[in-house]
């Protein structure tokens, strides 16, 4: 495997250690992350970074890393664009 700036070393381990404790859902489908999982499961947790290294986002700032799912960040990989937005709920105040 050629060698990716970012993705390796001692800060990378740190800051992937960081994500996985700090976030539960992936953010690009917003579903429950299970971080038990073998790495080679297409669910298992991985790292995305918002703006792709490709595109010359920061590998190793917090805020452009984020939690997701392997299938989810291998399928974004391949598409320009963000994930989709967050569902938003509402509730009207006479049901509470």
């Amino acid at each position: 495997m050629p060698y990716s700036p970012g993705r390796s070393g001692t800060a990378w381990s740190l800051l992937r250690a960081r994500v996985f404790a700090e976030e539960a859902c992936c953010w690009i489908c917003h579903q429950w992350v299970d971080q038990a999982l073998p790495r080679t499961h297409p669910m298992s947790r991985t790292v995305d970074h918002i703006v792709q290294l490709s595109d010359g986002g920061p590998p190793l700032d917090r805020a452009n890393c984020r939690l997701a799912h392997r299938r989810c960040n291998g399928q974004r990989a391949h598409k320009p664009g963000a994930p989709r937005p967050r569902p938003t709920y509402t509730v009207r105040a006479s049901a509470l």
